[in-house]
């Protein structure tokens, strides 16, 4: 093979220009340099590129992907936290409602077996510790009463009135009734007699914080003169007589923080309890609130004969607002026992909403079991909801009220018609067969 023959001269000659160039000769040899770099460049890039995508983005990838598991796992586990939360909340809200029922009883032996007890003194415990819860919730709540007619009458006389015009001749009291029969008429007092009279009466006011007789709260003369009379009736008479002596412990509950600031009649919300009653009259049964006013305020001289045992409200015939506003009534599917009471009471008009609002409010009570053998357990209820309101003006001279004195500031009639609830889970187990075929319908119970 021969060897290429290069003349040197021609060379020289085609390289002579970039001597006449030298301006041409930098970026000449920059192009050279960029092109030398270019091909490895992309060479190495792609390599670069491909291990990249292998050693840190498809593990980056996977960390995201393990990531995000984690978190839904963290979530699903937070969402059984919450889940188990709520169930806890709706178990607890459960059990509130069952410990609302969950009360002490008068006497323990009359449910303990109902329907099977043998003799008929089983109930007479009872009875007595009926009248006696009411005389001691009277005295918790220091109630007294107004001084009677005679004591009146005896101070004028003391006094050497010789102006008697207007008064009353002093009746012999009746038997666990009013003792003022109808009362003093004052409008027909000379002033001197009134001023007498006022100050018998203000003097007797201080003396207590209510105005309260025993005989105007449901149940106190039915139990004073009840007499066994065939064991369905006092089965019946027992556990629903049970169910309102729970009532009247929330009403005098109520009174009792209404009044424990103050130190008389004079100075108390709550002036006088008219009377708290859980039946009405056929006459007056299923008329609203305002009808009943209509028809007359005046108190209601209560008999043995007109406290009936009070029922379960099944429906209208036995609900003492006619359709209950809430709808609820006493039925065999319901998770809720319903009753109905009425309190009336003479109160400060500036606290009328303070008196509806405490009675509604929650109370506290204990429980020893059904039996009353059981650790104490102590617990609240709050079952009362005021269905049906009035609210009447009080002329303090009418013989209703001219021997009652309420302070300087305004008071008013307030009357009250409630619904309280029990629950039905508490004391299923317990309730005697006759009251729940009364809630059935079952029974021929024509109370």
């Amino acid at each position: 093979m021969s060897t290429p023959k290069v003349n040197i001269q021609d060379l020289l000659k085609k390289l002579s220009f970039l001597r006449n160039n030298l301006a041409l000769l930098v970026p000449i040899g920059i192009a050279v340099v960029a092109l030398l770099l270019f091909v490895p460049t992309t060479l190495w890039s792609g390599k670069l590129r491909n291990r990249i995508e292998t050693n840190s983005v498809q593990p980056g990838n996977q960390i995201d992907s393990l990531v995000q598991q984690v978190d839904q796992a963290a979530q699903a586990e937070a969402l059984e936290s919450y889940i188990e939360a709520y169930a806890q909340d709706a178990n607890a809200i459960d059990d509130l409602m069952v410990q609302t029922t969950l009360r002490e009883l008068l006497d323990y032996r009359v449910f303990e077996d109902p329907n099977h007890q043998t003799s008929q003194l089983v109930f007479d415990p009872f009875r007595q510790k009926y009248v006696a819860g009411v005389d001691a919730m009277l005295q918790r709540l220091q109630a007294g009463s107004p001084p009677s007619e005679a004591d009146i009458l005896a101070a004028l006389e003391s006094s050497g009135s010789r102006s008697m015009m207007g008064r009353s001749r002093p009746r012999a009291p009746v038997a666990g009734g009013n003792p003022m029969g109808r009362g003093l008429n004052l409008r027909f007092m000379s002033e001197v007699d009134r001023r007498i009279a006022t100050k018998v009466c203000e003097d007797k006011a201080k003396t207590a914080k209510v105005y309260l007789n025993p005989v105007d709260l449901g149940g106190y003369l039915y139990w004073s003169d009840w007499k066994f009379e065939d064991w369905d009736k006092a089965i019946r008479d027992c556990w629903y007589w049970q169910m309102a002596y729970w009532m009247l412990e929330d009403v005098a509950t109520t009174i009792q923080q209404m009044n424990q600031d103050a130190d008389h009649i004079l100075h108390a919300p709550v002036k006088r309890v008219m009377n708290v009653l859980f039946t009405q009259s056929q006459s007056r049964m299923g008329m609203g609130m305002g009808m009943r006013s209509a028809l007359g305020r005046g108190r209601r001289t209560l008999t043995a004969k007109d406290q009936q045992t009070p029922t379960y409200a099944t429906g209208v015939k036995n609900a003492m607002t006619g359709t209950p506003c809430t709808g609820r009534f006493s039925s065999v599917t319901s998770d809720w026992d319903v009753m109905q009471f009425e309190v009336r009471v003479i109160v400060s008009a500036a606290d009328v909403m303070r008196f509806m609002q405490a009675l509604c409010s929650a109370k506290p009570h204990q429980f020893r079991g059904w039996l009353g053998q059981d650790p104490v357990q102590k617990y609240q209820h709050n079952q009362i909801t005021i269905l049906e309101s009035s609210i009447n003006p009080v002329d303090r001279e009418s013989f209703e009220h001219s021997s009652y004195q309420y302070g300087d500031g305004e008071v008013v009639d307030l009357d009250l018609v409630c619904e309280y609830l029990f629950c039905v889970k508490a004391y299923d187990k317990i309730m005697p067969k006759q009251v729940k075929d009364d809630i059935a319908g079952l029974s021929d119970n024509t109370k």
